[in-house]
This record gives C-alpha cells, sequence and structure tokens, in this order.
C-alpha cells in the first residue's frame, strides 16, 4: 500500500542508502528500488511535472522490430 512519505536531510541520505542497500542484495525489485528513489526525490504521479523518472534501457530506437533477448537490443547500465 503507498504512503506519503516526508523527509528531510540526513534521514532522506539515509534511507537512500538503505534502498540501495536492499536492491544490490535483491531484497527489493529494480521497480521498487526506483520508485522509492523517486518518492525520496519528491516525484509524484499527481503532478505530471513531477512525474517518476526512469532510465532509458533500450539501445535500438530505429529498428521496426526488437529481438529483446539479444543483450545489444539493451544500453549497457555497468557505468
Amino acid at each position: 500500500q503507498p504512503s506519503i512519505l516526508v523527509v528531510t536531510g540526513k534521514k532522506r541520505f539515509a534511507l537512500a542508502e538503505l534502498y540501495s542497500s536492499q536492491w544490490r542484495k535483491g531484497d527489493i525489485s529494480n521497480f521498487n528500488y526506483l520508485m522509492k528513489l523517486n518518492t525520496l526525490a519528491g516525484r509524484t504521479y499527481n503532478d505530471l511535472s513531477q512525474y517518476p523518472v526512469f532510465p532509458w534501457i533500450l539501445a535500438d530506437y530505429e529498428s521496426e522490430d526488437i529481438d529483446l533477448e539479444d543483450p545489444k537490443s539493451y544500453r549497457d547500465l555497468t557505468k
């Protein structure tokens, strides 16, 4: 169940560190991790100018068909 979370300063940093740790250990999904970071940044579905941000993961935007099983279809996000 979503809830409103208002934090500032050191608590925001501590929560970001906690979420990163949970994500690295596989305790939370990529989607949940990004949603938590977006929430900490003050982004919301209720305001289109503050809509959550997600990274572009596809590398190929020109082909008519994209093979989602081919690793070359995705950007290298290891950097």
